[in-house]
């Protein structure tokens, strides 16, 4: 289909006023982007796209750590920069089966900019007990535990093993899976609102993240418990494997059970 792709190289402010022209003619743009380079089209996505209402699609690859790909290339801000945007819909899929649903959302469901993450390299490993619900969130683990893990994306699956191990140690735990990051589920809220400790894991900046944003929403509703929140804090990331990364910000599934077990 040559006439329904666009090569605008290395512009990616004019790709998204692109989109808004598209879409006010009565398209529906979707605009290919690395997360890094997204971090140019702050204006745009407000100005060109939410402000008046354009509905675009923007499938954001490289969203969290890129390993061998460079400290520039690391998709650690696009989750905060999206959270200013009003009218703007971020989901963050974990498996490939998520992302067909958060597609088929932001074509044909979702209204104005909506934004799907998803990270590089392939889909992650889970566990075979796992059944997605495809909706805004899904939960995992023991439903009445009192000690919750938060998070989205690819963490799921360090989540999830950590949870396991866990679980193999006698220590019960909860995993609550945001699949739509932006607007955040009050129901998802809810649903752990009664834990006693919550710990929030994220695989971008901390600062205007969904963590705080989380955070947020519990103190208004009365929460009593202790929060955390382990993600990258007001640092560059340099280059490294991605497991690599996730084990240096403590991110991965060892650094989980390790926390959870009251381990040094």
């Amino acid at each position: 289909f040559p006439s329904r792709f666009f090569d605008v190289g290395i512009a990616e402010e004019h790709a998204v006023t692109f989109c808004s022209g598209l879409a006010k003619g009565g398209m529906l743009p979707v605009f290919a982007v690395y997360s890094t380079f997204l971090q140019r089209c702050y204006d745009e996505i407000i100005h060109d796209g939410a402000l008046q209402d354009q509905k675009m699609v923007l499938a954001i690859d490289r969203a969290g750590f890129v390993g061998d790909d460079g400290e520039t290339h690391n998709g650690l801000y696009d989750v905060a920069f999206l959270q200013s945007i009003p009218k703007v819909t971020v989901y963050s899929p974990t498996t490939y089966d998520e992302m067909k649903v958060a597609f088929g959302n932001a074509f044909y469901k979702d209204t104005d900019v909506v934004a799907v993450r998803y990270p590089r390299g392939s889909e992650p490993e889970l566990p075979e007990d796992y059944e997605p619900y495809f909706g805004t969130y899904d939960l995992y683990g023991h439903m009445w535990a009192d000690t919750v893990i938060v998070t989205y994306g690819r963490l799921f699956s360090e989540a999830a093993k950590a949870a396991n191990i866990l679980l193999k140690k006698g220590k019960k735990v909860k995993i609550l899976k945001l699949n739509r990051i932006k607007p955040i589920d009050m129901n998802a809220v809810d649903a752990v609102i009664d834990s006693k400790h919550i710990l929030f894991y994220e695989e971008g900046v901390r600062s205007g993240g969904i963590g705080e944003k989380f955070a947020a929403l519990l103190l208004q509703k009365g929460y009593k418990g202790t929060y955390e929140i382990t993600a990258i804090d007001d640092c560059f990331v340099k280059q490294a494997k991605i497991p690599d990364l996730l084990k240096e910000y403590k991110l991965d599934y060892d650094s989980i059970v390790e926390k959870l077990s009251g381990e040094n």
